[in-house]
């Protein structure tokens, strides 16, 4: 499809007038197409800076022009060429010490329970490593505590079979 349009319109104002002529809400855009419905607010109202990173905006662009049945590379240009005249990219490195450190300051914390994770981690190497060597010298633990199980049993045994034996020699 062509877009035959007025020099003065904006890219976003001719997506809002084609949705609005296909009788479409933001929401079933953003159902269709799976673009968030801020992201597509911001689209129309060629509110750059509110748009995700330009290699998704792209695409995003790409999708909507094809859900309006428009010419996908010709939409993608005319956002590009808006962009790049608007310079958004050096406002953005421009930022504030203080946003640039408010950014950081979101990411991910250190977690607090490092040490208990260091002695866990420990423990079952020294479990491995003892099995590794009790495995290659051939000690099996469990026939030593089977006999150390035993022992208490034997003075048992010893009992019944004195007493057998001194009813025997009566």
């Amino acid at each position: 499809m062509e877009m035959s349009t007025p020099d003065n319109e904006s890219l976003g104002m001719l997506l809002r007038k084609l949705r609005l002529e296909r009788s479409l809400d933001i929401s079933d855009v953003a159902e269709e197409t799976k673009i968030p419905p801020a992201t597509i607010r911001a689209m129309e109202d060629d509110d750059y800076r509110s748009l995700p990173a330009l290699a998704f905006a792209r695409g995003f662009y790409a999708i909507y022009s094809k859900l309006l049945n428009l010419d996908q590379e010709e939409i993608v240009e005319r956002f590009l060429a808006e962009y790049k005249s608007g310079d958004f990219t050096a406002k953005a490195d421009a930022a504030s010490p203080s946003l640039k450190g408010k950014q950081i300051g979101s990411m991910a914390e250190r977690p607090t329970h490092f040490l208990r994770t260091a002695i866990g981690i420990t423990v079952l190497a020294v479990i491995l490593i003892g099995a590794g060597i009790c495995w290659y010298a051939g000690y099996n633990p469990a026939n030593h505590v089977s006999q150390w199980l035993r022992s208490f049993q034997e003075p048992e045994i010893e009992i019944i079979e004195q007493t057998q034996s001194n009813s025997d020699s009566q």
